[in-house]
Protein backbone atom coordinates (compact mmCIF):
# COMPACT_ATOMS: atom_id res chain seq x y z
CA UNK A 1 0.00 0.00 0.00
CA UNK A 2 1.41 3.07 -0.89
CA UNK A 3 1.73 5.92 1.26
CA UNK A 4 -0.35 8.78 0.75
CA UNK A 5 1.45 12.06 1.03
CA UNK A 6 -1.25 14.08 0.67
CA UNK A 7 -2.26 13.03 4.14
CA UNK A 8 0.69 13.88 5.84
CA UNK A 9 2.81 17.00 6.76
CA UNK A 10 6.23 17.32 5.32
CA UNK A 11 9.16 18.67 7.98
CA UNK A 12 8.63 22.31 6.51
CA UNK A 13 4.85 22.10 7.08
CA UNK A 14 5.30 20.25 10.42
CA UNK A 15 7.62 22.64 11.52
CA UNK A 16 5.28 25.60 10.90
CA UNK A 17 2.41 24.24 12.57
CA UNK A 18 4.54 23.29 15.48
CA UNK A 19 6.04 27.05 15.74
CA UNK A 20 9.79 25.34 15.55
CA UNK A 21 12.57 25.12 12.66
CA UNK A 22 12.99 22.33 10.56
CA UNK A 23 16.47 22.03 12.34
CA UNK A 24 14.57 20.88 15.66
CA UNK A 25 13.10 18.62 13.98
CA UNK A 26 16.06 17.10 12.02
CA UNK A 27 17.99 17.12 15.86
CA UNK A 28 15.11 15.28 16.94
CA UNK A 29 15.06 12.68 14.48
CA UNK A 30 19.10 12.44 15.11
CA UNK A 31 18.74 11.78 18.53
CA UNK A 32 15.86 9.14 18.23
CA UNK A 33 13.17 10.59 19.66
CA UNK A 34 10.57 11.84 16.96
CA UNK A 35 11.64 10.83 13.46
CA UNK A 36 9.36 11.09 10.41
CA UNK A 37 6.59 9.30 9.97
CA UNK A 38 8.07 8.46 6.35
CA UNK A 39 11.25 8.96 4.66
CA UNK A 40 10.48 8.63 0.83
CA UNK A 41 13.23 7.32 -1.83
CA UNK A 42 13.04 11.27 -3.24
CA UNK A 43 14.59 12.70 0.15
CA UNK A 44 11.61 14.32 1.43
CA UNK A 45 10.60 13.59 4.86
CA UNK A 46 6.90 13.52 6.17
CA UNK A 47 5.06 13.39 9.53
CA UNK A 48 1.64 12.11 10.46
CA UNK A 49 -0.60 14.58 11.73
CA UNK A 50 -0.92 11.99 15.05
CA UNK A 51 2.95 13.01 15.43
CA UNK A 52 1.52 16.84 16.38
CA UNK A 53 0.61 15.15 20.10
CA UNK A 54 3.44 13.54 20.44
CA UNK A 55 5.59 16.56 19.57
CA UNK A 56 3.34 18.55 22.29
CA UNK A 57 4.15 16.20 25.00
CA UNK A 58 7.63 16.31 24.13
CA UNK A 59 7.29 19.91 23.94
CA UNK A 60 5.90 19.97 27.69
CA UNK A 61 8.17 17.82 29.23
CA UNK A 62 11.46 19.63 27.87
CA UNK A 63 9.96 22.87 29.29
CA UNK A 64 9.81 21.22 32.59
CA UNK A 65 13.69 20.98 31.93
CA UNK A 66 13.44 16.87 31.58
CA UNK A 67 16.80 16.09 29.81
CA UNK A 68 15.54 14.69 25.95
CA UNK A 69 18.05 11.65 26.83
CA UNK A 70 15.11 10.65 29.89
CA UNK A 71 12.31 11.50 26.91
CA UNK A 72 14.15 9.55 24.69
CA UNK A 73 14.26 6.92 27.73
CA UNK A 74 10.53 7.05 28.24
CA UNK A 75 9.59 7.08 24.34
CA UNK A 76 11.54 3.97 24.05
CA UNK A 77 9.27 2.19 26.51
CA UNK A 78 6.06 4.18 26.44
CA UNK A 79 2.84 2.36 27.73
CA UNK A 80 -0.41 3.93 29.21
CA UNK A 81 1.21 2.68 32.44
CA UNK A 82 4.40 4.17 31.79
CA UNK A 83 2.76 7.63 30.49
CA UNK A 84 0.81 7.86 33.87
CA UNK A 85 3.98 7.68 36.08
CA UNK A 86 5.15 9.94 34.13
CA UNK A 87 2.84 12.67 34.10
CA UNK A 88 2.22 11.96 38.47
CA UNK A 89 5.80 12.71 38.58
CA UNK A 90 5.80 15.87 36.41
CA UNK A 91 2.94 17.31 37.46
CA UNK A 92 4.06 16.73 41.51
CA UNK A 93 7.30 18.56 40.06
CA UNK A 94 4.75 21.54 38.67
CA UNK A 95 2.61 21.84 41.05
CA UNK A 96 5.68 22.68 43.81
CA UNK A 97 6.95 25.20 41.11
CA UNK A 98 3.27 26.87 41.05
CA UNK A 99 3.26 27.37 44.60
CA UNK A 100 7.30 28.91 44.53
CA UNK A 101 5.79 31.41 41.67
CA UNK A 102 3.25 32.09 43.86
CA UNK A 103 5.24 32.83 46.82
CA UNK A 104 7.85 34.86 44.65
CA UNK A 105 5.11 37.29 43.68
CA UNK A 106 3.97 37.06 47.00
CA UNK A 107 7.35 38.31 47.63
CA UNK A 108 7.52 40.88 44.80
CA UNK A 109 3.83 42.38 45.30
CA UNK A 110 4.71 42.91 48.97
CA UNK A 111 8.09 44.29 48.17
CA UNK A 112 6.33 47.16 45.18
CA UNK A 113 3.25 48.03 47.75
CA UNK A 114 5.72 48.70 50.56
CA UNK A 115 8.51 50.83 48.35
CA UNK A 116 5.29 52.55 46.31
CA UNK A 117 4.02 53.41 49.80
CA UNK A 118 7.22 54.59 51.74
CA UNK A 119 8.18 57.15 48.02
CA UNK A 120 4.71 59.05 49.75
CA UNK A 121 5.77 59.30 53.62
CA UNK A 122 6.81 62.66 54.76
CA UNK A 123 9.70 61.29 57.14
CA UNK A 124 9.40 64.11 59.80
CA UNK A 125 6.00 63.76 60.36
CA UNK A 126 4.87 61.41 64.00
CA UNK A 127 1.20 60.07 62.70
CA UNK A 128 -1.38 58.25 64.72
CA UNK A 129 -3.04 55.49 62.56
CA UNK A 130 -5.43 52.23 63.22
CA UNK A 131 -3.09 48.76 62.48
CA UNK A 132 -4.98 45.68 62.08
CA UNK A 133 -4.79 42.54 64.16
CA UNK A 134 -1.28 41.15 62.84
CA UNK A 135 -0.41 37.23 63.40
CA UNK A 136 3.72 37.09 64.07
CA UNK A 137 6.51 34.28 64.39
CA UNK A 138 8.95 35.87 66.73
CA UNK A 139 12.61 34.43 67.82
CA UNK A 140 14.26 36.25 70.62
CA UNK A 141 17.09 38.69 69.56
CA UNK A 142 20.89 37.94 71.53
CA UNK A 143 21.86 40.79 73.53
CA UNK A 144 23.41 43.86 71.62
CA UNK A 145 27.29 44.24 71.89
CA UNK A 146 28.04 45.30 67.46
CA UNK A 147 26.63 44.84 64.43
CA UNK A 148 27.60 40.97 64.95
CA UNK A 149 25.34 40.48 67.68
CA UNK A 150 22.65 41.69 65.30
CA UNK A 151 23.64 39.43 62.25
CA UNK A 152 23.70 36.35 64.39
CA UNK A 153 20.10 37.33 65.56
CA UNK A 154 19.05 37.56 62.06
CA UNK A 155 20.72 34.17 61.37
CA UNK A 156 18.92 32.25 64.35
CA UNK A 157 15.81 33.76 63.31
CA UNK A 158 15.75 33.24 59.25
CA UNK A 159 17.28 29.19 60.37
CA UNK A 160 14.10 29.28 62.91
CA UNK A 161 12.15 30.23 59.64
CA UNK A 162 13.53 27.50 57.49
CA UNK A 163 13.65 24.14 60.48
CA UNK A 164 9.63 24.81 60.31
CA UNK A 165 8.90 26.02 56.64
CA UNK A 166 7.78 29.09 57.81
CA UNK A 167 6.66 31.19 54.41
CA UNK A 168 9.24 34.13 54.62
CA UNK A 169 7.62 36.11 51.87
CA UNK A 170 7.65 39.22 54.83
CA UNK A 171 10.01 41.26 55.50
CA UNK A 172 12.01 40.31 59.10
CA UNK A 173 11.23 43.20 61.96
CA UNK A 174 12.16 44.06 65.27
CA UNK A 175 10.38 44.71 68.47
CA UNK A 176 11.39 46.39 71.69
CA UNK A 177 9.76 45.63 75.16
CA UNK A 178 8.41 49.69 75.72
CA UNK A 179 9.00 49.40 79.68
CA UNK A 180 12.44 49.06 79.00
CA UNK A 181 12.64 52.08 76.41
CA UNK A 182 10.72 53.98 78.84
CA UNK A 183 13.28 53.04 81.34
CA UNK A 184 16.44 54.30 79.35
CA UNK A 185 17.82 51.35 79.44
CA UNK A 186 21.10 50.09 77.55
CA UNK A 187 19.54 50.29 73.58
CA UNK A 188 18.63 46.82 73.15
CA UNK A 189 15.99 44.74 70.96
CA UNK A 190 13.99 41.98 72.43
CA UNK A 191 12.57 39.90 69.65
CA UNK A 192 12.57 39.38 66.10
CA UNK A 193 9.76 38.82 64.65
CA UNK A 194 8.47 38.03 60.89
CA UNK A 195 4.51 38.09 59.61
CA UNK A 196 2.27 35.12 59.38
CA UNK A 197 -1.21 34.28 58.13
CA UNK A 198 -3.95 33.85 60.50
CA UNK A 199 -3.96 30.61 59.74
CA UNK A 200 -0.48 29.45 60.26
CA UNK A 201 0.56 27.09 62.70
CA UNK A 202 3.38 28.61 63.71
CA UNK A 203 2.16 32.20 65.04
CA UNK A 204 3.85 32.78 69.06
CA UNK A 205 2.55 36.28 69.03
CA UNK A 206 -0.67 38.26 68.19
CA UNK A 207 0.22 42.18 67.25
CA UNK A 208 -2.99 43.51 68.65
CA UNK A 209 -5.51 45.75 67.09
CA UNK A 210 -5.20 49.25 67.97
CA UNK A 211 -4.29 52.78 67.36
CA UNK A 212 -0.56 53.10 67.35
CA UNK A 213 2.11 55.93 67.22
CA UNK A 214 4.09 55.94 64.01
CA UNK A 215 7.33 57.81 62.97
CA UNK A 216 9.72 57.34 60.35
CA UNK A 217 14.04 57.17 60.79
CA UNK A 218 16.23 58.03 57.78
CA UNK A 219 19.49 58.74 59.09
CA UNK A 220 21.00 55.30 59.33
CA UNK A 221 20.81 52.70 62.19
CA UNK A 222 23.71 54.13 64.31
CA UNK A 223 21.43 57.14 64.93
CA UNK A 224 17.90 54.92 65.82
CA UNK A 225 17.75 55.57 68.97
CA UNK A 226 16.65 59.47 68.55
CA UNK A 227 13.88 58.60 66.72
CA UNK A 228 12.65 56.93 69.63
CA UNK A 229 13.31 60.04 71.58
CA UNK A 230 11.64 61.58 69.45
CA UNK A 231 8.33 59.55 69.37
CA UNK A 232 8.53 59.76 73.49
CA UNK A 233 8.74 63.04 73.64
CA UNK A 234 5.91 63.10 71.34
CA UNK A 235 3.53 60.81 73.55
CA UNK A 236 4.85 63.29 76.84
CA UNK A 237 3.92 66.69 74.65
CA UNK A 238 0.21 65.23 73.97
CA UNK A 239 0.05 63.01 77.75
CA UNK A 240 -0.05 60.25 75.58
CA UNK A 241 0.06 56.49 77.18
CA UNK A 242 2.29 53.72 75.16
CA UNK A 243 2.45 50.47 75.68
CA UNK A 244 3.58 47.07 74.84
CA UNK A 245 6.42 46.72 72.31
CA UNK A 246 8.08 49.18 69.45
CA UNK A 247 7.94 47.62 66.32
CA UNK A 248 10.43 48.29 63.66
CA UNK A 249 10.28 47.97 59.89
CA UNK A 250 12.35 48.79 57.23
CA UNK A 251 10.64 50.26 54.28
CA UNK A 252 13.28 51.01 51.70
CA UNK A 253 16.56 48.80 51.95
CA UNK A 254 19.34 47.81 49.39
CA UNK A 255 17.14 47.06 47.23
CA UNK A 256 15.57 50.53 46.25
CA UNK A 257 19.04 52.92 48.07
CA UNK A 258 22.82 52.46 48.40
CA UNK A 259 23.57 51.27 51.88
CA UNK A 260 21.79 50.85 55.49
CA UNK A 261 22.03 54.32 56.53
CA UNK A 262 19.82 55.93 53.69
CA UNK A 263 17.01 52.84 55.07
CA UNK A 264 13.52 54.48 55.79
CA UNK A 265 12.62 53.06 58.90
CA UNK A 266 9.48 52.54 60.13
CA UNK A 267 8.74 52.73 63.99
CA UNK A 268 5.05 51.84 65.55
CA UNK A 269 3.78 51.58 69.08
CA UNK A 270 0.81 50.72 70.87
CA UNK A 271 -1.06 53.83 72.63
CA UNK A 272 -3.94 54.22 74.74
Amino acid sequence: MKNNFQTQLTSGQFAKVMGISKDTLFHYDRLGILSPEVKAENGYRYYSINQIDVYKVISILKELEMPLKEIKEYLNKRSPHELIVLLDKEEAMLNAKIKHLKKMKSIISEKRQITKAATEIIPTEIIIEENIEEFLVITEADPYTNDKSIYDSMIKHEKYLNIYSIDTSHTVGWMRDTNRVLANETFNYDYLYTRVSEQSNYSNFKREKGTYLTAFHTEGYSSVSDTYDRIIKYANDKRIEIKGFFYEDVLLDDLSVRGYEEYLIKISVRIS
